[in-house]
């Protein structure tokens, strides 16, 4: 007797059950291969962060990259802008113009690392033309720059604390209003004008200019230094450069005497009422009711967002002052979260303010964005010199920053008697 035959049903059940088994068991052979790669790659991630070089010692992910190429095209674009216009849309920019970014970004780490222009690859040479100033200057990305201004807000906090701005001009120019007007009057108090005739408008109104001043910063770097791979070298250069940017900005917007340079909040010429210590407070000392009362002096518009200004060997005499009752008046509580409060205004701590001593302004309590502006005309920009220094490479930042104070008014400092 011959075997049955095989309907084609059936064959085809089977062949499509085998075809499922094959298909089930690449599947989880490919999960098993994937779960192995991501453990390698924990691992070396992981050996990578212990050797103080994250990601592959590039310092940036994919992510951190894109966004990194994406500010750097609108730094060109505002650079190249004869006049910025905060109602125009925002720039978009292509994935072309991303790639050649990114690739531009990846040049200038390799000129970090080299003599010469000439040892970068060609593509990475072609996109830092497109971003370039002069022969062999180029603009640095903006996470470049945030992380200056991360090491500016450690030296001093103040420079994150006013009001910054960028200009595309030489100067920026600022209508003063000096208008001083009467009061308003009921209709029953006046026969014919409500507030009689005043002065013409417009003639009480100034201008205020500040003019950004070009400010520079040279780092030497030593041929073995830039071939040693094992150092990261632009942490390094960019760490120098935001500490030397960072004490001269911080230190011109507190003391900064306007002559090629900002104008700074304690010079005299920048207008900021003074109050003295009271009376009954002793000679060359001052109480927290004196630092109460400076509180207060400052209009009302300008209390909210205002701070406490004072260096740290104020803060120490700070932190000893008790109540009548003996205790600490600058002691936290859970309300308050991190740092310290007096009046219910923060505390910054700024080196560049004077101690304590007769005569001496040691502590501003100001609304420091509406007190003082910075301006930036250039963003940081770097120039990689092989040549002037020998055999020493020398790495020079530049940038334009101005700065001044624009309303007096909303700031008050204590004078020590």
């Amino acid at each position: 007797m011959s075997e049955p035959r095989h309907e084609p049903e059936t064959l085809l059940a089977n062949i499509l059950h085998e075809m499922r088994a094959a298909t089930s068991q690449i599947d989880q052979r490919d999960a098993s291969t994937r779960s192995r790669l991501s453990a390698l790659e924990g691992a070396v991630n992981d050996v990578m962060t212990r050797m103080g070089r994250p990601t592959g010692g590039n310092g940036l992910g994919e992510t951190d990259e894109r966004a990194q190429a994406v500010g750097l095209l609108e730094m060109k674009h505002f650079s190249a802008q004869t006049k910025v216009d905060p109602t125009l849309p925002a720039p978009s920019f292509g994935e072309e113009q991303v790639a050649e970014a990114q690739m531009a970004i990846r040049g200038l780490r390799s000129l970090m690392h080299s003599t010469s222009i000439e040892a970068i690859p060609f593509n990475e040479r072609k996109a830092l033309s497109a971003f370039s100033f002069g022969s062999a200057g180029f603009i640095l990305a903006p996470e470049m720059s945030n992380e200056i201004l991360s090491c500016l807000v450690d030296i001093t906090t103040l420079a994150g604390l006013v009001r910054n701005i960028s200009i595309s001009g030489p100067s920026i120019k600022f209508m003063v209003d000096n208008e001083l007007w009467d009061i308003a009057a009921w209709a029953c108090e006046s026969s014919c004008f409500a507030n009689n005739p005043t002065a013409q408008i417009g003639q009480g109104i100034g201008e205020l200019e500040i003019k950004p001043e070009s400010l520079r910063y040279i780092v030497c770097a030593t041929r073995e230094l830039l071939e040693d791979s094992s150092t990261n070298v632009e942490a390094w250069l960019l760490q120098k450069a935001g500490a030397a940017f960072g004490y001269q900005i911080g230190a011109a917007i507190l003391a900064g005497d306007g002559f090629g340079k900002p104008l700074g909040i304690l010079n005299p010429a920048a207008g900021i009422p003074i109050m003295d210590t009271a009376p009954s407070t002793p000679p060359g000392f001052f109480t927290w009711q004196d630092l109460l009362s400076l509180q207060w002096s400052l209009p009302v518009q300008y209390q909210r967002d205002a701070v406490f200004v004072l260096n740290p060997h104020t803060m120490g005499m700070l932190m000893t002052m008790s109540d009548s009752n003996g205790r600490p008046i600058m002691t936290p509580t859970p309300a308050e979260g991190a740092g310290y409060l007096l009046g219910g205004s923060p505390i910054v701590v700024a080196q560049q303010l004077p101690d304590v001593v007769p005569g001496a302004t040691p502590v501003l309590y100001a609304n420091l964005r509406a007190l003082y502006t910075l301006v930036t005309r250039r963003a940081l920009t770097f120039q990689s010199d092989p040549y002037s220094g020998g055999w020493c490479t020398l790495m020079k930042f530049d940038t334009r920053v101005g700065g001044g104070v624009v309303c007096p008014n909303a700031g008050r400092m204590l004078r020590i008697r």
